[in-house]
Formats: C-alpha cells, sequence, structure tokens
C-alpha cells in the first residue's frame, strides 16, 4: 500500500483482475493504490482490513464492491472513505437479473452451482488461451460509452491482458467470489459507517442504475450519489477515477 497522504485500496471486478486499475486510471494515479488480486482463493477481507492504517480510501469497482464493503465493515473507523464504481449490490436488494448483462451466469451460479463451476473453468481455459476473443464475448452488449473503449486497441489490449493473467490463471477464485456474491449478504451493509460515494453510469447495462439506488438506499451512513451520463460500466470506472480526490 502506498502511504503517502492516503492509503488507497482498489477492489477489481470479477472477472477482472490488478491490471485493471493500470488500464482505466488516469496515468497520474497508475501507482497510487494497493491491489489485491481476488483471483487468488486466499483473499481474506478480514485480513486484509486488519492492515489498514487510518484514514484508508477504499475503491471498489463492480463487483468489487462486496469487497470493499466487507473490507469496511472489518476496518470500522480506520477506513476514511468508500467509493463504489458501478457497484453490483446484494441480488436480494431488488429483481435486477432481468437488467443485467450477466444475469443469466447469477441466476446459474445461485441455482446449478456445479454446471456453474464447470463453465467456469471452461470460461478460464478460453481466459488464458484467446483472452481478446472472451473480451470481446463478454463485452459484445457494450452499451454509452463502453463502445468508444471497445474501439481504443491499447483498451483492448490491456483489459486482454487482465482476463489472462487473472481468470486465464485460475478459475477458482472467480468462482468461489461469483458464489459469495449470489448469496445474501445484505448483513454486511448495516457494519459500514464510513461515507459511501457511489459513481452509476446512467447507460450501464452490467449493473443498472436501480442497482445502485437500491444500494445507497441500505447503507446506513451517509451515502452520496455521483450519476455520470453516458458511461455504462468501464467507462464509469474512468470516468469516476478521473474525478475521485486520492
Amino acid at each position: 500500500m502506498k502511504h503517502s497522504e492516503k492509503t488507497v485500496a482498489y477492489f477489481h471486478g470479477i472477472p477482472g483482475g490488478p491490471g485493471e486499475w493500470a488500464a482505466n486510471a488516469p496515468a497520474h494515479l497508475v501507482d497510487a493504490a494497493a491491489m489485491p488480486d481476488r483471483n487468488q482463493p486466499s483473499f481474506d477481507a478480514a485480513g486484509f482490513a486488519a492492515g489498514l492504517p487510518q484514514g484508508a480510501v477504499l475503491i471498489g469497482f463492480s463487483l468489487g464492491a462486496q469487497a470493499a464493503l466487507q473490507v469496511a465493515a472489518a476496518a470500522g473507523s480506520r477506513v476514511g472513505a468508500v467509493h463504489l464504481v458501478s457497484p453490483a449490490a446484494p441480488l436480494q436488494l431488488g429483481d435486477f437479473l432481468p437488467q443485467m448483462q450477466g444475469g443469466k451466469l447469477f441466476w446459474f451460479a445461485a441455482n446449478h452451482p456445479n454446471w456453474f463451476g464447470i463453465l467456469s473453468r471452461a470460461q478460464s481455459w478460453m481466459a488464458w488461451k484467446t483472452p481478446s476473443f472472451l473480451l470481446s464475448r463478454l463485452m459484445s452488449g457494450a452499451a454509452g460509452d463502453d463502445r468508444a473503449l471497445m474501439r481504443d486497441p491499447a483498451w483492448r489490449a490491456a483489459m486482454a491482458e487482465t482476463l489472462r493473467t487473472g481468470f486465464g490463471f485460475s478459475a477458482t477464485g472467480y468462482i468461489g467470489q461469483i458464489r459469495r456474491y449470489v448469496e445474501d449478504w445484505r448483513d454486511t451493509l448495516a457494519q459500514v459507517h464510513a461515507p459511501v460515494t457511489i459513481w452509476q453510469g446512467d447507460s450501464d447495462n452490467w449493473t443498472p442504475p436501480a442497482m445502485a439506488a437500491a444500494l445507497a438506499a441500505a447503507l446506513p451512513g451517509e451515502v452520496t450519489t455521483i450519476m455520470l451520463p453516458g458511461a455504462s460500466h468501464y467507462s464509469a470506472l474512468q470516468a469516476a477515477l478521473a474525478r475521485i480526490a486520492i
């Protein structure tokens, strides 16, 4: 972790990896954050929280929102701020699956976990062997400003490499993270008392605005929601990181 003015921890999306930060953060922030690799089955939110100093800033993207909130709950008053970008909220807060690009995947993980595991290992092999193809498949329904990102060769190459070295290295961490996400983890929300800022693209078809609104209503403390016009999922990440004060 960087011990400058603030300690910043970034929790990547799933599928994703630490390389997600460099692919989407402004150049001056590339070295500004600790990036725990949640593709590793050994990742432990409580253990990570134990090492945080006073005033730590947590940033959770997409499914990384769950990890950021779990760390915030465990670290308590040592967390100065939590930023959730395109956050994937607990599914039990509303009927979100029909609005989510990956809704069928989450339904499969919740209802047919063994088959989900087999499918995930096949996709992991694809991420290792043909990460660019898998990225194209994942982003086939790109909306809003994410369409422009898919036309950027540098972004595509960086995100494909993130898939290869993360999800492609091992499916075990991915499977565990998704299975834990589809469980009911609403109790965690009540334990988060740090101020939370939610950054939400109004064109996001992965984690829709209704999900962000439900999450904001369920958190007990101070919550600020910032809508990002035209942004979808990864474009919201870029827009938010350009504006978060670190």
